[in-house]
């Protein structure tokens, strides 16, 4: 990797941030983070990766389990059936410290980007991501579950 390429990925990810309104948590040469406050009161973190020419942005969400048996199938399908709706954002569950998590993620070619759809990327996650998480805290807050 060049430095060219680094201070590129930075510069973007501030120049997308600036643009967008939006305050950079953290950033590196191959990832940045970028951290919201919902109108749900909850925050959602969204990372975005840089692996070569394609961008991974990836929002992990409250759910998360330590082991496959612990992952409620059912709701696997639900997402899955919900990633088939969209052409921004599909759902997966991934390692994050330790755990296997439930998570909204999207990969894009990075030369095909542009401001306006990196917005529209990182809004499409955090937003399907906080809605799942307040649909979960619905569900196990209710007088039935308990």
């Amino acid at each position: 990797m060049s430095d060219a390429e680094t201070t590129d990925f930075e510069a973007t990810m501030r120049a997308y941030a600036e643009t967008a309104g939006w305050t950079l948590g953290d950033v590196s040469d191959r990832r940045a983070v970028f951290q919201f406050t919902m109108e749900s009161g909850r925050q959602q973190t969204c990372f975005v990766l840089r692996y070569d020419a394609t961008l991974e942005f990836s929002v992990p969400t409250i759910a998360a389990f330590d082991t496959d048996d612990e992952i409620p199938h059912p709701v696997s399908t639900i997402l899955l059936k919900r990633s088939a709706e969209s052409k921004i954002g599909f759902w997966c569950i991934e390692h994050v410290s330790e755990k296997m998590v439930y998570s909204v993620m999207h990969n894009h070619d990075s030369g095909h980007l542009t401001p306006e759809l990196f917005r529209k990327i990182v809004v499409r996650l955090i937003s399907e991501a906080d809605l799942f998480e307040g649909m979960l805290i619905k569900m196990f807050s209710s007088p039935e579950v308990n």
